[in-house]
């Protein structure tokens, strides 16, 4: 099962949209993003493009989506609001997803052990670092950084891949 990591768009859909096709190219079954998600818009437009080929897309929201209204976005439509972390089971993996601007919260993921992977974002830097038997995955950020990125992971052969992505011209 191959899923794609995306973090920090910050409100941009072109980027978020290209993320997206870019997923599906890639031939991803579930969409993880670690929150900055920065509008509603965001979600509504990835969703509208992995709703129609039944991909799920989990969501946690971030420092920033504090202040919007995306705590109450609509369920239903393919998204699933994790509030400020997660936990997963996908292909038989345990995954915790978190933002990760709390530090604490994410040294405790980690250190716990009780986790193949832990997802996060906010530091917009790609990060792949094992600790033991968890690996830490930071797919650096969709919306802002001179070098937009996202990640998909696949999660029986344990390969990550990093990718840029741009805007649509």
């Amino acid at each position: 099962m191959k899923i794609g990591i995306i973090s920090d768009t910050h409100g941009q859909v072109d980027l978020a949209l290209a993320a997206a096709r870019e997923f599906i190219f890639r031939g991803i079954e579930a969409v993880i993003h670690c929150g900055d998600v920065g509008s509603e818009m965001v979600l509504t437009e990835m969703s509208a493009l992995f709703q129609e080929i039944d991909i799920p897309l989990y969501v946690v929201l971030g420092n920033t989506d504090c202040h919007t209204d995306l705590k109450s976005y609509p369920g239903g439509i393919g998204i699933n609001l994790l509030g400020r972390f997660g936990e997963l089971d996908l292909a038989g993996r345990k995954i915790a997803v978190l933002h990760s601007d709390d530090e604490t919260r994410l040294t405790e993921a980690v250190e716990s052990q009780n986790y193949d992977y832990v997802l996060f974002g906010h530091t917009h830097v790609c990060h792949d670092k094992k600790h033991s038997r968890t690996r830490m995955v930071n797919p650096g950020a969709a919306g802002r950084g001179m070098h937009p990125s996202c990640a998909v992971l696949d999660l029986v052969e344990d390969v990550l891949t990093f990718f840029s992505i741009r805007r649509s011209e």
